[in-house]
């Protein structure tokens, strides 16, 4: 065994596993580890007819392998050698048959696909193997610390721990201790680690002091309160119990003998309690800060966030003149830390309460970039027309007019404003089709390519995040027109957000799913173009899309919603893996947006609202408004930032989807502008 193992790694890992296996798994041309492969191999490229019959053999070997005949397989992986996706059907045997005596199978692979995805997956499906049965030397040679997951790094340093003596099981120790000192509970497969620190008793209470602290201002308290246990001595005993009380109750921090310390442990739990009691004692959390200042140093971040809390608390409880002129004093130091997103709420306030004035005053309070941001240029606009003293100002119809050149929701208010059509800016790419060329044939990007051709969009959206790692600028907006072409519309859509390049209207719209949509526009009596829009906003495009909340596909109905929509319409619909496909999701997302229509007056702007985060919430937005808002103000005051922005979008794309149809509708009607919210 020692001489093969010698041999795999002088040898090429083709021709090593040739003499190992007698020819039963045969490897393609070997990538380097950034998933190029050489010139020679790039010239080498199939037909349209030959990649079509590789496709088609591609599809029945998956079929064999759904059906769990693997011995058939064998003349397959002999005509597809030269196919991108060979190295899966190579994986999945190797997966499958997963056993001690392939390792050298194993190695070669690692070896002949260095850094692919697969090659990764294999890594560390090999790693569990190894670890589920104690095979400790090996997983040490096999393991990667690039690659490695926390559970690997758990179980290499306890192996290490384990086998080795001296510096090196030193080393080992001290990355466990750091893996071990985080606020946060680790994987299961920890234990073993964690537990040779206590048994050896490596966990001192000043280590154990600092991860009580991360753990408690994680607000992880069933850690906080476990680790009590290895705070041995009396003062980090009595230390915790006072700093888990002024987590829970942040009034004690007003107890100035107790937080006398002066370490970071401290700086954090004062800053911890002040934002805590902000929120509902700003007076005395005002007072509080006012003599930690004088006994404390703190970082600017830090008093950023007692400043932020102290101001908004000061407005919840309706001390707004001591909150402005708080604000004032500390403006800089807000603006810097929070990119003038607290200015941005203040501003936001004013609108609430129409203080027009107040508004101008907060606007020009913004970062320079920010005020040049189009909401805030419509805002100046719009509260100097509504203020008496400044309804005349002559520069009034420049900005107006300047604004209206913008390609988005306020540039296109502008523009109604002026009566005048909406600007889009559309410049297309200029193609470079070299550099596209040269992108096509990157293995990686083949690869990616064919998945996707085979609707494993799990694999080929891996395969294009690996391919496209290290992009700049140029190979992004190649990177966009090949999965444009490759209608692979949410990765161009992405890869032109990549490059900042917003103005190649074509790529960045779509109109996708046309024959879908344009019927389920006419069965619900909704415009195509706001479909379309609501598609683009939703998922970009990509019908396999799930969002963090369960979100599921083109139109990312809840299963729920879809399930009570396809039930009350007489839809479609048994199961929510069924909302991958669009013709059953887009019909009853369409019928769902209609119900919010006809809930709402046919308000776009409240059934877009809605459809985002919920009639009910829309429902208390509208009970707090009290019909008193205009439209623009109730957008703006949202209390949900990806909403705002969600409402913004699906109005501004619906226009430019009306005008790529031919259509020419306002962004808004009269009774949606008109009608107080």
């Amino acid at each position: 065994m020692l001489v093969r193992n010698s041999l795999l790694r002088i040898v090429t890992p083709l021709l090593a596993l040739l003499m190992l296996l007698a020819g039963d798994l045969v490897f393609a041309q070997p990538e380097t580890a950034t998933g190029q492969i050489s010139a020679e191999h790039l010239t080498r490229q199939p037909t349209k007819s030959q990649l079509d019959h590789q496709r088609q053999l591609y599809s029945e070997a998956l079929e064999l392998m759904r059906k769990g005949r693997w011995k058939s397989l064998t003349k397959y992986r002999q005509q597809l050698t030269t196919y991108p996706l060979y190295p899966y059907l190579i994986y999945a045997d190797l997966i499958v048959n997963l056993r001690y005596s392939r390792h050298e199978e194993i190695t070669a692979y690692l070896n002949t696909y260095p850094g692919t995805v697969k090659a990764q997956h294999l890594r560390n499906k090999w790693l569990d193997y190894l670890a589920g049965r104690n095979y400790w030397t090996t997983f040490i040679e096999f393991y990667n610390p690039a690659q490695a997951s926390i559970k690997h790094q758990c179980q290499f340093e306890f192996s290490r721990a384990s086998r080795f003596e001296g510096a090196d099981r030193q080393s080992a120790i001290e990355s466990a201790l750091r893996l071990w000192n985080v606020g946060k509970s680790q994987p299961k497969e920890c234990d073993k680690l964690f537990s040779l620190l206590v048994s050896e008793k490596k966990i001192s209470p000043s280590l154990a002091w600092q991860r009580f602290n991360k753990a408690l201002l994680n607000h992880q308290y069933i850690l906080a309160r476990y680790l009590q246990k290895f705070l041995k001595n009396n003062q980090y005993k009595e230390l915790a119990k006072r700093y888990y009380d002024t987590d829970r109750n942040p009034q004690l921090i007003g107890n100035f003998e107790d937080f006398s310390h002066h370490n970071p442990e401290e700086l954090g739990i004062i800053k911890h309690g002040l934002v805590h009691l902000a929120k509902t004692n700003s007076h005395a959390t005002l007072k509080y800060w006012s003599h930690y200042q004088q006994t404390h140093e703190f970082n600017h971040d830090n008093r950023s966030a007692v400043v932020s809390a102290i101001i908004k608390g000061l407005y919840q409880q309706q001390f707004s003149t001591i909150a402005d002129a708080y604000f004032v004093d500390h403006l800089p130091l807000l603006n810097q830390t929070t990119s003038g997103s607290l200015t941005e709420w203040r501003i936001r306030k004013a609108l609430e309460e129409r203080d027009w004035l107040a508004v101008q005053l907060w606007i020009q309070r913004l970062p320079k970039a920010k005020q040049e941001q189009s909401a805030w240029r419509y805002w100046a606009i719009r509260s100097m027309e509504a203020e008496a003293s400044t309804t005349l100002d002559p520069r009034l119809p420049e900005m107006t007019a300047s604004l209206a050149r913008e390609r988005d929701f306020y540039g296109f208010l502008a523009s109604e404003k002026l009566d005048k059509e909406y600007s889009l800016n559309h410049y297309p790419l200029a193609i470079d089709e070299a550099l596209i060329e040269r992108i096509k044939l990157q293995p990686t990007i083949q690869r990616a390519r064919e998945l996707f051709f085979h609707r494993d969009i799990v694999d080929a959206n891996r395969e294009w995040h690996q391919a496209t790692g290290d992009f700049a600028y140029e190979d992004w907006l190649a990177a966009a027109i090949i999965a444009s072409q490759w209608q692979w519309h949410n990765k161009a859509i992405a890869s032109l957000g990549q490059a900042k390049y917003w103005d190649d209207i074509e790529i960045r719209f779509p109109l996708a799913y046309a024959e879908i949509i344009d019927r389920t526009a006419d069965n619900t009596a909704i415009a195509n173009y706001l479909l379309m829009a609501l598609a683009r906003q939703e998922s970009a495009f990509n019908p396999l899309a799930t969002s963090s909340a369960g979100a599921m596909g083109l139109m990312q109905l809840m299963p729920a919603t879809a399930k009570g929509t396809a039930r009350k319409h007489k839809l479609t619909y048994k199961k929510k893996s069924q909302l991958h496909k669009p013709s059953i999701n887009v019909p009853i997302a369409g019928q769902y947006y209609r119900n919010m229509l006809d809930r709402y007056d046919n308000n776009r702007i409240l059934a877009s609202a809605a459809y985002n985060a919920g009639p009910r919430r829309v429902d208390q937005w509208l009970n707090k408004s009290d019909g008193k808002l205009p439209f623009d103000i109730w957008i703006e005051l949202i209390p949900y930032s990806e909403t705002r922005s969600y409402v913004r979008n699906i109005l501004m794309y619906s226009i430019i989807y009306s005008r790529k149809l031919g259509l020419t509708p306002t962004m808004l009607d009269g009774d949606e502008k008109l009608k107080l919210l």
